[in-house]
């Protein structure tokens, strides 16, 4: 006869059971494979659609590798008011109901594509999109909220009802990026997610500055911060939105322009180049492509475009997008960016007070106090730096950063930074003639 398991040892591997069916059954909840290419019967789901249906001539269609992937390309033309091309799975329900994300492996050729999702009763024109950027040549894992599919038809934003998970019926890739010519895009798996899922970022509680630290391959961006004491800043409460320089695209400038800016005389212009590359809030690709230019804390404007197959932030070329920390949000870049105005001399003290407040203020007055005292902070940040001002202006600049910081109110903080900066002000006047 077997031997018998005592009642109370029962009762301790009945507890193991459940719990490790429990936990399973929460790993299944946390992710749910979307589409997968596992034989030739499983694309007889999918369909190609172009711009033949509009009278365009693109050709678009998708195969599957010997790897167990999905293959979408073809050749985008503009001819005839085409210049779309997509693939999409039949209709059948999909039901993402307490999903809040897609992750898509892909390797691309560098073009953005979009993400289409179709729900129940949509008419056949129109989708949920989100932006998927692509790196030539290169597997990625990107991570799609949902909350970035915006509803569309006609290539127009259709200002509706948001998404709804559970209605998703059809799941789908497209290219329209008006650039004519061949393209390929890889698919290796999609499947969908759960704030449970693991993550990076936000949900780790890592800032900008430990985020960047983490990834490697921004030392230089990370060593001209710290020099220009923004690190604490880009650490702090946020949000803000960086779009950052990898070490390559420092060592692409010009040979000892680093270490010039590296000098304590050059801080001033070192901290302008910086705040150039920052935006008060947090915006994601899709937003910013959609507001086609970002005003950053050095007060210019950055434009965000697609080029030639590309999106582009300036003059530089997006690697990584929407690299999520506590404090905001993370856009990869292959140059560093130089402001038009840093040509010529830095502003002097009494210019970078005019352009803080004159940023600011309008900020302030539609109700965006964070993006306000985000740019009084760097502002504070940067006069205490400047070696021009009296010690004793410095110090108490320093002493305001850090009542501020303390302060649990956005709106207080404001205030506190903006006392500190008029009387930076009023000291600069005083002193005139």
């Amino acid at each position: 006869m077997p031997a018998t398991i005592p009642h109370a040892k029962r009762s301790g591997l009945h507890a193991l059971v459940l719990t490790a069916l429990l936990a399973q059954a929460s790993l299944l909840a946390a992710e749910k494979s979307i589409v997968s290419f596992e034989n030739e019967e499983s694309l007889k789901t999918w369909t190609s659609v172009n711009d033949g249906v509009m009278g365009g001539i693109s050709k678009g269609g998708f195969t599957r590798s010997d790897q167990g992937t999905l293959i979408f390309r073809g050749e985008l033309s503009l001819e005839n008011n085409g210049g779309f091309a997509s693939i999409r799975t039949k209709q059948d329900g999909l039901d993402l109901s307490g999903m809040s994300a897609l992750v898509v492996k892909a390797r691309g050729d560098g073009r953005t594509y979009w993400i289409d999702l179709r729900v129940k009763g949509q008419m056949a024109a129109s989708s949920y999109r989100a932006y998927l950027p692509t790196t030539a040549g290169e597997w990625r894992e990107i991570r799609v909220p949902l909350t970035e599919f915006n509803l569309q038809a006609y290539g127009r934003e259709l200002s509706l009802k948001p998404l709804d998970p559970a209605s998703v019926t059809s799941f789908g890739f497209t290219l329209a990026d008006k650039n004519a010519g061949s393209f390929e895009l890889e698919i290796a798996s999609v499947k969908a997610i759960t704030d449970e899922a693991p993550a990076t970022g936000a949900s780790s509680g890592k800032t900008i500055v430990d985020v960047a630290q983490a990834a490697g391959g921004f030392r230089m961006l990370l060593a001209a911060a710290t020099s220009a004491e923004l690190a604490g800043v880009l650490a702090g409460k946020g949000p803000f939105t960086v779009f950052a320089p990898t070490d390559e695209a420092f060592a692409k400038l010009k040979a000892g322009t680093v270490d010039t800016l590296l000098k304590p005389e050059n801080r001033a212009k070192l901290v302008d180049i910086l705040k150039y590359h920052v935006i008060a809030g947090q915006v994601p690709l899709a937003k910013a492509l959609d507001l086609r230019e970002g005003t950053t804390l050095q007060g210019t404007k950055v434009a965000i475009r697609f080029e030639d197959g590309r999106v582009r932030v300036g003059a530089a070329a997006l690697i990584k997008a929407d690299i999520p920390a506590s404090n905001g949000i993370i856009h990869v870049i292959d140059q560093v960016l130089i402001p038009a105005n840093n040509v010529t001399e830095p502003l002097s003290p009494s210019g970078l007070i005019e352009l803080a407040i004159k940023t600011g203020v309008p900020l302030f007055n539609k109700g965006e106090v964070e993006g306000c005292a985000v740019i009084y902070e760097i502002t504070c940040e940067a006069l205490s730096n400047m070696v021009s001002l009296p010690d004793g202006i410095r110090k108490q600049l320093k002493g305001s950063l850090q009542e501020a910081r303390a302060e649990d109110s956005i709106r207080q903080r404001a205030w506190i930074l903006r006392a500190a900066i008029d009387r930076v002000w009023t000291a600069l006047n005083e002193c005139k003639p």
